[in-house]
């Protein structure tokens, strides 16, 4: 019966809604707060340190993943799907007469669009840094050799894969048909693609233009995404153990539930249906769910922050 009252409810609210002519944007913003920016705020802002305000860093940290991705157009799309999900996380704690539960699994579920965001943002990351580090290897040793950039990058396209082949496209078509300075094409370039071993090996290239002798140290900057290739690997073999111990204890976690049903009836309804047993569940739901949140954020590809 309880759950054609909830039924019955959200019907309700979705007429009034419907009639009224309320947006999804009108709820976002009855949630952010609307006090007045103060300096402090303001220069945050722009060097882009995160809100302090939980929900605020978590849309921040949504649009940051989507914009270095390229998916900037779906960040509407994501918010009315962390919304939908935080209205389903409190019907099902409703469902399940677990008051306690409301909050864990309605913040919960909102966040597993940021989870996913997260999770293909890295593996993004990696295969951009993987093909960032053969295009800049075969574009250096052609300029160590004919000291041009424009020849060097035209010289090794058709060994450039995507993501990264475009932007070189964009750099060559800029310094032959738009703007044949070298180094306002080299400063586009290097704003195309969010990684920092890149934004140091155009810099280099940059002072090659007025200094020749910097091209050697170009050799240092290709040698550091190695070196990070090296540690990733290595912190990946030193948490896979911990992570698959973790997920194991998390499955075993769930489904003790059903399996009490199964072994003792008894001890599942004192679970299930006493106020103990509600907060125990609401606990372990919250302790699952902070866990699945580290793991997702200590699996992030590591980054170069030279």
């Amino acid at each position: 019966m309880q759950w054609v009252l909830i039924t019955i409810f959200v019907l309700l609210c979705s007429g009034l809604i419907a009639i009224l002519g309320v947006k999804f944007e009108d709820f976002i913003n009855a949630l952010q707060s609307h006090k007045k920016n103060t300096l402090s705020d303001d220069l945050k802002t722009l060097t882009g340190s995160p809100p302090k305000s939980f929900f605020a860093r978590q849309s921040y940290e949504i649009e940051k993943l989507l914009k270095a991705t390229g998916r900037e157009n779906k960040f509407q799309i994501i918010k009315r799907i962390s919304f939908l999900l935080f209205a389903g996380g409190v019907i099902i704690a409703l469902l399940l007469d677990n008051v306690f539960m409301v909050p864990i699994l309605g913040i919960g579920l909102s966040l597993a669009p940021v989870w996913y965001i997260r999770s293909t943002a890295g593996v993004y990351r990696k295969h951009l840094a993987e093909e960032l580090e053969t295009a800049i290897s075969i574009i250096t040793t052609s300029y160590l050799r004919t000291e041009d950039i424009l020849r060097a990058v035209k010289e090794n396209l058709p060994f450039i894969n995507p993501p990264v082949k475009g932007t070189f496209e964009a750099f060559v078509a800029e310094a032959e048909m738009i703007n044949a300075n070298l180094t306002s094409a080299l400063n586009t370039m290097k704003m195309k693609i969010p990684n920092r071993i890149f934004h140091e090996w155009c810099n280099t290239l940059i002072q090659c233009q007025s200094d020749r002798t910097m091209k050697y140290t170009l050799s240092v900057t290709v040698q550091k995404f190695s070196d990070l290739r090296v540690v990733q690997s290595d912190l990946e073999a030193i948490l896979s153990a911990p992570k698959r111990e973790a997920i194991t204890m998390m499955f075993l976690v769930i489904s003790n539930v059903p399996l009490l049903y199964i072994l003792n009836k008894d001890w599942f309804h004192a679970l299930v249906f006493t106020t103990p047993g509600k907060i125990a569940m609401a606990l372990c739901t919250a302790i699952i769910l902070f866990s699945l949140s580290r793991i997702m954020k200590l699996s992030q590809p590591v980054e170069y922050k030279g």
